[in-house]
């Protein structure tokens, strides 16, 4: 008992120290670093109130109603982490560079403060011009509308920065209008169409996390995805993961 207890003890740190860091560092706060603080307060009562909880459980277990309260408690429980845990595979698989390279690059725009990009759009312009870089034949496609508090939009400040970096301006195309994911590769292939090109395969670059949830909707706009993510530090990635978690389930899962 006291072992199990301490690997109790042992989650409830886990679960704080990976998801914490996003609200120190930036005040970031979204559902998926409050699932993981939430899980890591309950491992933690749990440890303290161990001998106790577990004992009003087995008195539970002696009524008729309190084995159909637990065992459906226990369902919804075992439902709800399949489907999370499936995902959230899914999420990390597709959080892996591909090999394979396209001869047209999306870059999803992210939170621009006045005219510069924040530190996530950092990273995606970085792993945008790398990937420029390695593959000198390719063309990048920055997507993203200007949003409040934005001065420019975000597909504006993504092709500001990256010639400033030296990229040939000749090979970025802005689109400039969307508002969300799927609109990033909506109106990025209904503008890629008005300059007479079909696009039937395309390599994203996002944030690692958000991969997953980017190539399904780039699927649902009839196109082939790839990934070239940028990458999020150990201490980050987790509570961002968990978010794409509830995104992917009700906006892929649940929405046709």
């Amino acid at each position: 008992m006291l072992i199990l207890r301490i690997i109790v003890f042992a989650l409830s740190f886990l679960c704080i120290v990976f998801n914490i860091n996003p609200f120190l560092t930036t005040g970031e706060i979204n559902i998926g670093l409050i699932t993981g603080i939430a899980a890591g307060i309950l491992f933690f009562v749990y440890g303290l109130f161990f001998k106790s909880f577990n004992g009003f459980v087995a008195s539970m277990w002696k009524h008729t109603a309190g084995k159909i309260t637990l065992t459906s408690v226990a369902v919804i429980l075992v439902f709800c982490l399949l489907t999370g845990g499936i995902t959230f595979s899914k999420i990390i698989a597709k959080s892996r560079p591909s090999e394979h390279k396209t001869e047209y690059v999306i870059v999803l725009g992210c939170r621009v403060y006045s005219d510069k990009p924040g530190i996530f759009l950092t990273k995606r312009i970085n792993a945008a011009y790398n990937y420029l870089t390695e593959s000198p034949d390719s063309k990048a496609i920055l997507s993203g509308g200007q949003g409040e508090g934005e001065d420019i939009s975000e597909a504006q400040c993504m092709f500001n920065t990256l010639v400033e970096k030296g990229i040939d301006p000749a090979r970025l195309i802005k689109e400039d209008k969307s508002e969300s994911t799927f609109q990033n590769f909506s109106k990025s292939v209904e503008l890629m169409k008005q300059n007479g090109l079909n696009l039937e395969e395309i390599t994203v670059i996002t944030n690692d996390y958000h991969e997953y949830r980017a190539s399904k909707f780039a699927e649902k706009c009839g196109l082939k995805a790839y990934s070239y993510p940028a990458k999020t530090p150990w201490d980050g990635y987790l509570p961002f993961a968990m978010r794409e978690v509830y995104a992917v389930i009700f906006q892929i899962y649940l929405t046709k």
